[in-house]
């Protein structure tokens, strides 16, 4: 089942972080599991296999700002989120909370003030979707979407990318109920049918990751949702629930693609 587990953390004394740090937050998780199990940590490592988890980037109070990134003000507490999308791994996780309650990052501990775990079942969140004419999504990190045969990516949230990419990453997580070809050739032809974007406000924004950058929008969109006496209505809602465990697009696991549902 999906699970989010949430730290705030205290710097032990100011550090500067880059400007954008889901690749950090990444970092800081492979190496939490890594001190657990290590091949638990390669397996989630792997090259070119989706993978079952997300992270949110590091939020923190900054005291200034230098040419490498922002100077963290240690008063203030310092935030991430990690998204698992099959339970068993959040389990390295709280195993090795049992035992340690400091971070290390760059070269500067961090105590572990608080954790909150949050978790549905992927029963929970198809039970608790509503047949709606639409809803929001905040793309909270920039997003990028897969745009076979090109060397570009896709920068627009088009409900047909969007969807049936979590639909693809549903059955492949999912502990319990999956959809079957049939049903996603049919979801990919309703969804073209019957949802559209009604509005949006979005921008261009480019992370930098080390040596690696890469363009992604970020801002809202609201989809309009037609038909609701189907239930690819509800379906639709149910994935865009699912997202906030997920995140969309590309390089989700540093920290892209980040929604909330509203």
């Amino acid at each position: 089942m999906p699970v989010e587990i949430n730290l705030e953390m205290y710097a032990e004394k100011p550090v500067v972080l880059p400007f954008f740090t889901g690749h950090v937050a990444r970092g800081l998780l492979l190496h939490f599991i890594r001190k657990v199990d290590p091949s638990a940590s390669e397996l989630l490592h792997e090259l070119n296999v989706s993978k079952p988890y997300s992270v949110t980037p590091l939020r923190f109070k900054s005291s200034s700002r230098t040419a490498d990134g922002y100077v963290l003000d240690p008063q203030f507490p310092c935030k991430v989120g990690f998204r698992f999308l099959k339970d068993e791994y959040s389990t390295y996780l709280l195993n090795f909370f049992q035992k340690q309650n400091t971070a290390l990052i760059f070269d500067t501990t961090f105590q572990i003030a608080s954790m909150n775990i949050n978790c549905k079942t992927y029963t929970d969140l198809e039970k608790e979707a509503q047949a709606v004419d639409g809803f929001t999504l905040d793309f909270k990190t920039p997003t990028y979407l897969a745009n076979l045969n090109s060397d570009y990516h896709w920068m627009f949230p088009d409900p047909v990318k969007v969807f049936c990419s979590l639909m693809r990453s549903w059955n492949q997580f999912s502990d319990e109920r999956r959809f079957t070809k049939e049903e996603y050739v049919a979801y990919k032809d309703w969804l073209a049918k019957n949802v559209g974007v009604s509005r949006y406000e979005l921008q261009t924004r480019l992370a930098v990751m080390r040596n690696k950058k890469a363009a992604g929008f970020t801002g809202y969109v609201t989809y309009e949702l037609g038909d609701k006496e189907n239930p690819y209505n509800k379906t639709t809602h149910m994935l865009a629930h699912y997202a906030e465990y997920a995140n969309i697009g590309g390089n989700k696991t540093a920290a892209y693609g980040q929604t909330k549902l509203s």
